[in-house]
């Protein structure tokens, strides 16, 4: 019931003012939307900003210039949160889960993800920022080669800069899901608050990844993933270097 009176919400004229009002926000704005495909599913994957604000921000500026929607995958955990797994389902997140992101591609949507996930939105010191915290995780890659559609890099510019970060708690984000990754920061936004700061950001769409490949091979599944990383990490590395 709750997850449906959000949805309501989240498609009803309150619900796209929301949306409009938070691109308002941070001046928000889309670089090369022309880089999606028309129709036909892609991948879209980025960098995380911390709680995940900005995956509200590309979901509505890739709506705006495409009028295609993207659902997102997010962290299966947050899900078993009140309020919040409905909130992240109303506003077009799946818990992920690949079959179910293999699932859309095929059938035609765009679907985002964030391969850091937590570990990439949790950063701490400024050295950290924009810095991709992925490891060797290429999940994202196997599920956009079984499905056949290609990756979007998405570079966030400018969403590592709204909130301040002291250190991080170790107590409980482990105690409700069992894994330091969920330490959650000690932070502040804007005037002190929770709020993130009112930056401006920038989302870049960077040329497309070819996902072509036997799925089966790891050295092919490595390159699709190393491709998809290198590109946007390079993107990342020159904004935090030229600072703009």
């Amino acid at each position: 019931m709750v997850a449906t009176r959000i949805q309501a919400f989240d498609e009803s004229r309150w619900g796209d003012l929301t949306r409009a009002a938070i691109v308002r926000y941070f001046s928000a704005e889309l670089r090369d939307a022309a880089r999606l495909p028309r129709d036909g599913g892609a991948l879209l994957v980025g960098n995380h900003a911390m709680w995940g604000y900005d995956g509200v921000v590309l979901g509505t500026l890739v709506r705006d210039a495409t009028r295609r929607y993207v659902r997102f995958l997010g962290d299966r955990n947050l899900w078993r949160m009140p309020v919040v797994g409905p909130t992240l389902t109303a506003f077009g997140a799946l818990a992920g889960e690949p079959g179910a992101a293999e699932r859309l591609l095929r059938e035609g949507y765009l679907v985002g993800v964030y391969p850091g996930g937590v570990r990439d939105a949790f950063k701490v010191t400024p050295g950290e920022r924009y810095v991709l915290k992925w490891g060797q995780r290429a999940g994202f890659a196997k599920v956009a080669m079984r499905a056949g559609v290609p990756i979007v890099p998405v570079a966030g510019l400018g969403i590592d800069e709204a909130y301040t970060v002291l250190g991080r708690e170790r107590w409980i984000g482990r105690r409700l899901f069992g894994s330091e990754s969920y330490d959650i920061p000690v932070w502040w936004g804007a005037y002190g608050s929770p709020l993130p700061r009112r930056v401006k950001l920038t989302f870049e769409l960077l040329d497309p990844i070819d996902t072509r490949g036997d799925v089966g091979d790891p050295a092919a599944v490595e390159a699709v993933r190393h491709a998809t990383e290198a590109a946007l990490s390079a993107r990342l590395t020159q904004f935090r270097i030229a600072g703009r």
